[in-house]
């Protein structure tokens, strides 16, 4: 009985996991520079990536010089929820996102 849970359980993250499915669960990601004058939100399956972010952020950084100075870090206004394990393939393969530091939402 108990192998049969643990398989379950196991097709079920497995399952979830699957990019069909995670398509239609995928969060939101946003992004903002420490003053907020920089936002950015990747759309889940919208073809908006965190790479597609770093670029333009480099770019807002090139426009404006004067942001260039002080704190440039780039900040995540998501929080991680871990609970949420249809997002774990996110947090394994595309962690970088993850490892920004958090700023709450402007």
């Amino acid at each position: 009985m108990k192998k049969i849970i643990l398989i379950s359980l196991a097709l079920i993250l497995i399952g979830s996991n699957l990019p069909f499915f995670s398509f239609f669960l995928e969060e939101n990601y946003s992004y903002s520079n420490k003053d907020g004058s920089f936002t950015y939100s990747e759309e889940g399956g919208k073809g908006m990536s965190f790479q597609s972010c770093m670029i333009s952020y480099g770019y807002f950084l090139c426009q404006h010089p004067e942001k260039n100075t002080g704190d440039i870090r780039l900040y995540r206004t998501f929080t991680v929820k871990p609970w949420r394990f249809w997002e774990w393939r996110e947090m394994v393969f595309h962690s970088e996102r993850f490892w920004l530091p958090y700023q709450g939402p402007r």
